[in-house]
């Protein structure tokens, strides 16, 4: 009983359906002559009501794209923007790329597009998309075809199997708008004939294979006779020639090792001529710096002199200054009373010319010793300019003289392994030398050969542990030393950078025995100035040195790294002399330095401070502690 009733609301259903579809398509296909675009526009309206996306019930807004150069195909499509299908909202876009397809949930294809279906499938790749294509040949990959069945009437095909593929659910009730059932059958058939053809051509393969098999086995059994038959004819020779072999084979290897060491030695030659070369061009380097070293030094001391002397001429411009407002507070309060006279006597009618007369006087002296003013000031502001200038140059020098003793350290260092290289290179080659008389004369030895090997391996590994020794110095030092020299901002690690900077300076520590540990909570890359952290981090240790562990040997310099709330944290200490609390307060202060009669300017920690706060916008300061000093830094990531 409730079947009969299923079954007759069925039927009823379908007729309503029916009808409303026979309301809305027969005018549509008396239309259909004079506007085929829009009728297929008001199709792909209503397939949207028998489609079921995966994500149907999460979509709200449901964007259908157009693919093609059909004007009016557009303009009907457009008119479907904000209208409301079931529980969706319609977004229209006109795409003009293929790759613009894959944020589509249904892609409407005009007839020329339309036969690009193959390559727009493969870019859908089964993703959740709804193909409308319009008389597509290739119809295997189409999920709604449109197709004219006469001059006067539209229908459209559907592809069940593909819209499957696609993960896409489709209500039967589709057909009622006028649709038919693709026929599966044929797509199907034509990718078994594929697949049939594929075998038939593994299986020609798979013989043509078996043969060759077959072939090289044949080969391969001829081969084995010969073998044998070798291997008897072998056994006799071997037997005949054997004490002939031995005898040849140990001239052979005589040869060859003499013949190796030759060559070793002619390599040895060449790599010694080249690091001669290389080490001739560092010490004109050095020279050459150590020149412009002495010249920087030269223009400091007479910078020195000339900023002496502007502070006298800047003493004596505030001096006059200040008698000159002065001169101008006296002639103003000379002015007042002359005014307050004027207006006890204003009885008289004479009394009004004199006060004009006065206030004249007045203004004319006010302004003279304004335009003096103005004048005292123009020459202050100058004199200020060439100051900043003159301390530029300090600065530029003071960053030279440090690159200065950092070259020298690193000369002496280099010097260290060059020489035991070239006393390596030395003595093997006079090895040489005396295995070469023993063979002219004759009298060559198996342990004279023993010796020349030991000798060799020996000499060859000190060469390549104080080489490779002495191009990590080079290489560290060439970029500490581009940074110190340059400003530009470049990428680097913080912790590794500063290893590699106070690798370059350990030669200044060797004398007193000092040394250096750096710490990292964590690896900090910044984009940054290196050379400003570079000359800032060298000034420190330079101070230390100098200053801090001036008359004691083995101290420790101790430089901790943090990165806490996007902000780099740099915690220098030493366990020096310290600083007393009259130094910690001037420490930053320009010329002022406890070392003046030993060579020191006062202007490194100045340095310091001026690019940490213009250059870094950060801030450093001297803390108080029980040993030594103690400097924090602080600047943004």
């Amino acid at each position: 009983m409730n079947l009969d009733i299923y079954i007759k609301k069925r039927i009823l259903l379908r007729i309503m359906l029916i009808a409303s579809v026979l309301l809305f398509t027969l005018p549509a296909t008396s239309y259909q002559q004079y506007a085929p675009n829009k009728i297929k526009a008001a199709y792909v309206f209503n397939f949207i009501k028998y489609i079921e996306w995966p994500n149907d019930k999460n979509i709200v807004n449901l964007v259908v794209g157009y693919y093609g150069n059909e004007k009016d195909y557009s303009e009907a499509l457009q008119e479907m923007q904000g209208m409301a299908v079931r529980h969706f909202n319609i977004n229209f876009i006109k795409i003009a790329s293929i790759d613009q397809i894959n944020a589509l949930h249904i892609v409407v294809l005009d007839k020329a597009q339309s036969k690009n279906i193959n390559k727009i499938s493969k870019q859908l790749n089964g993703q959740a998309t709804l193909i409308i294509s319009d008389h597509t040949i290739e119809n295997k990959y189409s999920m709604l075809n449109f197709i004219d069945t006469d001059k006067n009437k539209l229908i459209f095909e559907l592809n069940r199997y593909q819209m499957l593929n696609a993960r896409l659910k489709v209500s039967p009730d589709i057909l009622v708008l006028g649709g038919t059932e693709l026929d599966i059958a044929n797509v199907l058939k034509e990718m078994d004939a594929t697949i049939t053809n594929s075998l038939i051509e593994i299986k020609e393969q798979s013989s043509k294979l078996n043969q060759l098999k077959e072939n090289i086995t044949d080969r391969e059994e001829q081969l084995t006779l010969h073998q044998r038959k070798l291997a008897i004819q072998q056994k006799q020779l071997t037997s005949q020639h054997s004490q002939l072999e031995k005898q040849s084979g140990q001239l052979k290897q005589n040869k060859k090792e003499f013949k190796t060491l030759q060559d070793n030695y002619s390599l040895m030659t060449k790599e010694l001529d080249i690091s001669q070369i290389q080490l001739t061009n560092n010490i004109a380097n050095l020279q050459n710096l150590k020149i412009d070293t002495s010249q920087k030094e030269q223009i400091i001391s007479r910078l020195e002199s000339q900023i002496d002397e502007r502070k006298v001429l800047l003493n004596n411009l505030e001096s006059q200054h200040a008698k000159q407002k002065q001169k101008l507070t006296d002639q103003s309060t000379v002015i007042q009373a002359q005014y307050i006279v004027l207006i006890i006597i204003a009885i008289a009618s004479f009394a009004i010319l004199i006060i004009l007369i006065i206030l004249y006087i007045s203004k004319k002296t006010q302004h003279q010793v304004n335009q003096e003013l103005q004048l005292n000031i123009a020459a202050l502001a100058e004199s200020n300019l060439k100051l900043s200038n003159a301390q530029d140059q300090l600065v530029e020098s003071e960053k030279m003289a440090a690159l200065g003793g950092l070259v020298a350290g690193i000369a002496h260092e280099i010097n260290t392994p060059i020489g035991v290289s070239v006393t390596a290179t030395s003595h093997l080659a006079d090895q040489i030398d005396l295995f070469d008389k023993e063979y002219k004369v004759g009298i060559l030895k198996k342990s004279s050969l023993e010796e020349l090997l030991i000798d060799a391996k020996d000499s060859t590994g000190i060469l390549i542990r104080n080489l490779q020794r002495a191009s990590k110095l080079i290489n560290n030092f060439k970029q500490v030393a581009v940074d110190q020299s340059s400003e530009d901002r470049r990428n680097f690690e913080l912790h590794t950078y500063i290893d590699e900077l106070t690798q370059s300076l350990r030669p200044q520590f060797k004398q007193g025995k000092h040394s250096i540990k750096t710490t990292s909570n964590s690896k900090i890359e910044l984009n940054n100035f290196p050379g400003v952290i570079a000359q800032i981090i060298t000034n420190l240790i330079m101070n230390s040195l100098n200053h801090g562990f001036k008359n004691k040997t083995h101290g420790e310099i101790l430089i901790a790294l943090a990165l806490e709330n996007n902000e780099v944290v740099i915690e220098y200490r030493d366990n020096g002399i310290g600083l007393t609390a009259s130094q910690r307060k001037k420490v930053f202060e320009p010329f002022y330095t406890t070392a003046r009669s030993t060579g020191g300017s006062g202007l490194g920690m100045s340095i310091s401070y001026n690019l940490i706060t213009s250059k870094l916008h950060g801030s450093i300061k001297c803390m108080e502690t029980t040993e030594g000093a103690y400097f924090l830094i602080v600047f943004p990531l």
